[in-house]
């Protein structure tokens, strides 16, 4: 498991200047708004600056291939032979000059390196309208690319990190791969590299205003019992913190900075440590800091705005001039209203007055609030409860109340937003680990025994049971997941409709060869099946009515296609970047088939081919897609079949780099393993690829 001692070293300059004072940027851009990545030599501005344009399909332009086709001479040499005078002259204009002709469709690399003053208002300027990302990288590899002696080195690095920070809005770490495994890990190159492409983009999509939110994971702030996981900055910062415990059913983390957090190198600290844990997790992330206006406070908000949060807290006594400020300039970040008081949270507070917090929190206009008592006793729980039931009935929007200490941990159970867990290793104070409070919330039937189950046709060896039960014992969780095997279609209806809400049976996955048909019997789809045309998870959902009811309901989804999705991004290396001119194989076209290509058009596939046993039904699967593409408005999608496997490979078509066999291991009817061939000129391509098996 990777250490935590990979993270910077003192960067060399003081935190970043407060900025709320001055006219904020509100960080919300065009959608098409030009990127700019600005940073060390070495720092990895091209690769990421690559990563960002095939992602997000937009020109790459690298500021010393402009510059050689502007004066036909390379930087270094324009310099050697003009002097450093002239060149930064040359470079302001052709700066300006490359700034105002691109302001839209592309990702810019590689200016101010040289860190002149006009550069400097020239990029500023510039991040009025646009994200421009400092790209940071820790000490030891910026070493290997600035050779200069240790003092002239620390000269340089903190001199341009001042200068990278004041002309830019964003940070993000490239973290460097932990040099003790790079021997090791060196075939797998690529691969690594997918991981910083995955945080990378996310990034990019959050900057935007597109969070790349997991289907069918919980919103945070919704009121179905949701969890963060408490971290310190500190915490962070341990020797050998378990890397894995992040990733632990929890729904946000919760990360706190305090007040000896606040020295040289915070900037830097932060933006290493939120790569980190966006690497390591998916769940949204809470910037917390327990510091008082206005200075400690004004330096956390500066720093975190530029890590591009999911939600940032902001104090709500003497909060109307800060809130405004941080409001204007914090982009999509969601603002959480945060008042804590030494009294238990109860039918009301003791400070502010309960009007005052509803007209402040209307006023700024905070996207939920969180109200702590740092006493507290089981006597308090209830009145707390009722409370936020009745606060977040008043304010509308989500409410987090509960009493911090230990004697107040049933205030805790009864808050269902963003209760605080610990991770297991650091169980100490109030908090509870999740397994723990899943198991209190069980004693209390505050959450309920549910059952699954995997339908199909001979699915008894399904593995399916095992991993949900392990999953669920390790969240504590005390539902059960069996494995139900029919004969025929009509059991499913009637399995269906013989469930009731007061049952607990939560819900089914569909396995062969009913995915298709299962749709008939389902009162909604989540548009992902329906344009899939198949189903393989149903679900007992509800929703409540105008007059207080409830109604309860089976959604159909398919998460067939998520999984093969995140499989083949995951393992396509660089070279076969999905571009115009990719090409997908799949093998098979039952439901899952349906799936991988729904997959592979999420991913930008745009020529597909199939092949199966029975040409007709691959030729259903082909013409469905076709249409449905047409009835979209996309005339580049093309499904085309491959009829026998002496069939060459289409002549006007690349070779895949991308294979998907959706075919069963044994044969549903006969139980016989399935004897499935195919072509090897169908597996020639130059750069290799992906093959997955599902």
């Amino acid at each position: 498991m990777p250490s935590l001692r990979m993270g910077p070293a003192s960067l060399g300059s003081p935190p970043v200047t407060p900025g709320l004072h001055e006219q904020p940027t509100s960080r919300r851009y065009n959608a098409d708004a030009t990127i700019l990545l600005v940073g060390f030599v070495g720092a990895g501005k091209k690769t990421l600056g690559l990563i960002a344009s095939i992602a997000l399909r937009r020109k790459l332009i690298d500021y010393d291939a402009f510059f050689h086709s502007q004066v036909k001479s390379s930087p270094q040499n324009f310099i050697a032979t003009y002097g450093f005078a002239r060149y930064r002259e040359v470079e302001t204009e052709l700066s300006q000059e490359l700034l105002t002709k691109h302001q839209k469709g592309c990702v810019i690399v590689g200016l101010g390196v040289t860190a002149s003053a006009s550069q400097k208002q020239l990029l500023k300027s510039f991040a009025r309208d646009h994200p421009v990302i400092y790209v940071r990288r820790d000490e030891a590899t910026l070493r290997q690319f600035i050779q200069a002696n240790p003092e002239k080195f620390e000269r340089v690095l903190g001199i341009g990190n001042a200068f990278f920070e004041s002309c830019s809005n964003f940070d993000f770490f490239n973290i460097t791969q932990d040099p003790s495994q790079q021997n090791e890990d060196q075939l797998y190159a690529p691969l690594k590299l997918k991981e910083i492409e995955r945080v990378f983009v996310t990034f990019l999509h959050r900057i935007f205003g597109n969070p790349q939110k997991q289907l069918f994971s919980a919103d945070a702030f919704s009121t179905t019992y949701t969890f963060a996981l408490m971290l310190s900055l500190s915490q962070l910062d341990g020797a050998y913190l378990d890397l894995e415990v992040l990733d632990s059913g929890a729904d946000a983390i919760h990360l706190t900075l305090f007040p000896e957090d606040f020295n040289q190198g915070l900037a830097a600290r932060l933006s290493w440590h939120m790569t980190t844990l966006r690497n390591q997790t998916r769940i949204p992330i809470i910037l917390d800091a327990r510091a008082d206006p206005p200075t400690d406070y004004s330096v956390f908000v500066e720093i975190a705005l530029r890590v591009a949060p999911e939600a940032l807290t902001c104090h709500l006594v003497g909060a109307t001039e800060y809130a405004q400020s941080i409001r204007a300039a914090k982009g999509h970040t969601k603002l959480i209203a945060v008042h804590t008081q030494f009294e238990p949270i109860g039918l009301t507070l003791s400070s502010p007055d309960i009007h005052i917090v509803r007209r402040r929190v209307k006023e700024l206009g905070f996207d939920a609030i969180r109200l702590t008592g740092k006493l507290g006793c089981p006597d308090n729980a209830i009145s707390c409860a009722i409370f936020r039931r009745n606060l977040m009935d008043s304010l509308g929007i989500p409410v987090i109340a509960y009493n911090e200490s230990t004697s107040g941990r049933a205030s805790m159970f009864l808050n269902s937003t963003l209760s605080p867990v610990s991770i297991p290793s650091n169980y100490k104070g109030p908090w509870l680990p999740l397994r723990e409070t899943q198991e209190a919330l069980q004693a209390f039937s505050l959450v309920l025994k549910k059952s699954f189950a995997i339908v199909g046709q001979n699915v008894s060896q399904s593995l399916s049971p095992a991993m949900h039960q392990a999953a669920y014992t390790s969240c504590g969780l005390p539902h059960e997941y069996k494995a139900k095997s029919i004969d025929g279609f009509e059991n499913i209806p009637q399995m269906l409709a013989s469930a009731s809400p007061n049952s607990l049976f939560g819900g089914i996955a569909i396995s062969l060869p009913f995915k298709t048909q299962v749709l008939s019997c389902l009162e909604d789809i989540n548009p992902d099946a329906r344009d899939i045309n198949a189903v393989n998870t149903v679900v007992l959902e509800h929703e409540s009515q105008p007059n207080g009811d409830r109604r309860f309901f089976w959604r159909g989804y398919n998460t067939d296609y998520i999984g093969i999705k995140d499989c083949i991004h995951g393992h396509l290396s660089p070279a076969n970047a999905i571009r115009d001119g990719s090409t997908a194989l799949i093998l098979g076209a039952g439901g899952m088939a349906h799936a991988a290509a729904y997959a592979c058009y999420q991913l930008g596939v745009r020529r597909m081919f199939i092949y199966n046993r029975t040409p007709s039904n691959a030729r259903r699967l082909a013409d469905y897609y076709n249409q449905w593409a047409m009835s979209k408005g996309d005339h580049a999608l093309h499904l085309d079949v491959i009829e026998s496997i002496k069939d060459p490979w289409p002549s006007d078509a690349r070779l895949p780099t991308i294979v998907v066999s959706c075919i069963p291991g044994q044969d549903v009817d006969s139980q016989l393993p399935v004897e499935f061939r195919i072509s090897d000129q169908w597996l020639g391509s130059r750069t290799g690829g992906v093959f997955v098996e599902v």
